[in-house]
């Protein structure tokens, strides 16, 4: 503890974990504009189906379900790398919406990584 205080690097995790609650705090308020009418309030089940399975999707327990958190779908909705996706129409509903802001793509993309942050963010442990 006494490293730490000095080389202030409790200080620094403290910045950090603060920064990582707010930008998923942000992200709350994102999935509840965007994500909500088809996961549900909190990542709990809503009308979203495994098309596989035919079982719902629980964000809680996303990362528990796929071993890790898929970064990879992630950045695939941020590069648009996949127009025909099941979530291609929310990205371009987030770009439409970003689009009278400076740097309208940045924007956008920054409000999918801080949905990500906060979907990372109600996982149950």
């Amino acid at each position: 503890m006494a490293i730490a205080l000095a080389t202030g690097t409790g200080n620094r995790a403290h910045a950090e974990d603060q920064i990582e609650q707010t930008l998923s705090e942000a992200g709350k308020v994102w999935y509840d504009k965007y994500c909500t009418p088809c996961h549900g309030a909190g990542g709990a089940p809503g009308k979203a189906m495994y098309s596989a399975i035919k079982q719902p999707v629980d964000l809680r327990i996303y990362v528990e379900r796929r071993r890790k958190f898929p970064a990879a779908d992630w950045l695939a909705v941020l590069a648009d790398s996949r127009p025909g996706g099941v979530h291609a129409h929310v990205w371009r509903d987030i770009r439409r919406a970003q689009a009278g802001t400076p740097a309208t793509a940045a924007s956008a993309r920054g409000v999918v990584s801080e949905i990500a942050r906060y979907i990372a963010s109600i996982q149950t442990k």
